[in-house]
């Protein structure tokens, strides 16, 4: 009897895992996002203070170290911790523009969480719809992939509008890295050339 026990707890544990961890993801998509929106859509804010709350909260929601890494492919073990931290600078500044390019229309909306799937433990998609406000007429799909960092999940990708964000990253920046011999402070250049105030030269 006492055998059976332990089977069935034994069992029952490793099932709860995953359901406690895709719960995790749920909930930490729907607070998160919910505060991206309320600072787009709060009136009290100047355009300048909405950009610096905004990108603080994109800060708290994503790893930008580990986002930079991935879209670094290969090239990431090649190259040196300067060059990596001056790379990672640059990307963040760069990735805070582009959030901030595909939110700015969104504001007085809503998120509806559908469902999560487990990739594998610890790395879950989250499926979203954000509807209402500016979107009310066109709801936008956006899924959210989440990954357990440090014991904090973090968001490491977004698909919107069918492309998943960083992995379109990836391809564009190891392109321009390969196109320049597999020198990464190409790509650091790159993406300073398309952020304003950037203060990295590579």
């Amino acid at each position: 009897m006492r055998l059976m026990f332990l089977i069935i707890f034994s069992v029952s544990t490793l099932l709860a895992k995953p359901l406690i961890a895709s719960e995790e993801a749920m909930h930490f998509v729907q607070e998160k996002v919910n505060r991206v929106l309320d600072v787009l859509a709060d009136p009290s804010m100047d355009e300048n203070k909405r950009i610096k709350e905004f990108e603080n909260e994109i800060l708290q929601i994503a790893d930008v170290n580990v986002i930079a890494r991935f879209v670094l492919g290969p090239y990431a073990a090649k190259a040196s911790p300067a060059q990596v931290t001056l790379f990672t600078r640059a990307f963040q500044d760069y990735a805070l523009g582009v959030y901030r390019s595909e939110l700015d229309d969104f504001g007085h909306e809503v998120i509806q969480i559908h469902e999560t799937k487990e990739r594998k433990p610890g790395d879950s998609i989250v499926y979203t719809t954000i509807a209402g406000g500016a979107v009310k007429n066109k709801p936008r799909e956006i899924k959210w992939r989440i990954i357990t960092i440090n014991n904090e999940p973090r968001v490491v990708d977004i698909e919107i509008s069918g492309v998943w964000i960083s992995q379109h990253q990836r391809a564009e920046i190891t392109g321009v890295i390969a196109r320049n011999g597999g020198n990464i402070n190409a790509a650091t250049k790159m993406l300073c050339a398309q952020t304003t105030g950037c203060k990295v030269t590579g």
